[in-house]
């Protein structure tokens, strides 16, 4: 071998990635004192703190609302100002929805000792969808609804595979029809990972953009 050689396998040998497990310490906010439980999941760019309050009204029907937060923080323009959170990006991104799920593991396993919840609803938004469809799919958590709000079914999990956990769960999704992020290939995909697997769900577009639907969302809670 020659000397370059000899030296970039030793160097490859030096900076193998590696991976270490720590406890860590995360945000979650927390609205209101009710009998029934909303799980909301923010955006991305969004931080926990902001995005409950859309939520406001549901503390009148007995609820109590709990936004976890994206474990990924950053400024949302350079290197000051506004700061959003993130569930996940490309990089790492198995450890990353891991990460995320023990976090929301660990949140609703805390809140499951507080008391027994008449109802448990779990609502996503934008990136908070795929959040909450993996989030489904891989715990036990087992809410009466799931409100799916601006987002799609995540390529990693299969509603066929998985019909049996989200058959009893009565789904919305909901649309904007001013969404810029809505085009007819996303409109598309979603229909057909749901007709494909035979689930009951209603469907909901209402005039907006990329949003929260609050009324709607209210009435079907």
């Amino acid at each position: 071998m020659t000397w370059f050689e000899v030296n970039f396998a030793a160097l490859l040998n030096t900076y193998l990635e590696r991976q270490i497990t720590f406890e860590q310490k995360a945000t979650l906010e927390r609205l209101g004192s009710g009998n029934k439980l909303l799980y909301v999941l923010h955006g991305y760019g969004q931080l926990a703190k902001f995005f409950i309050r859309q939520f406001k009204p549901a503390e009148t029907m007995d609820y109590t609302i709990v936004a976890p937060e994206g474990l990924h923080r950053f400024y949302l323009e350079g290197t000051k100002g506004r700061v959003g959170a993130s569930w996940m990006t490309k990089e790492n991104r198995e450890q990353d929805i891991q990460n995320y799920l023990s976090y929301l593991n660990a949140i609703h396993l805390q809140l499951s000792a507080e008391k027994d919840w008449d109802k448990i609803v779990v609502l996503g938004f934008s990136q908070g969808v795929a959040t909450a469809f993996r989030w489904l799919a891989e715990s036990d958590i087992k809410p009466s609804k799931f409100l799916i709000c601006s987002g799609l079914v995540p390529p990693d999990v299969d509603l066929n595979i998985k019909k049996g956990i989200f058959d009893p769960i009565k789904m919305t999704y909901f649309s904007g029809v001013h969404d810029p992020y809505r085009t007819e290939a996303s409109v598309k995909e979603f229909y057909d990972a749901v007709t494909s697997s035979k689930l009951d769900m209603e469907l909901v577009n209402f005039e907006g953009v990329h949003e929260i639907n609050v009324d709607g969302v209210m009435e079907r809670l």
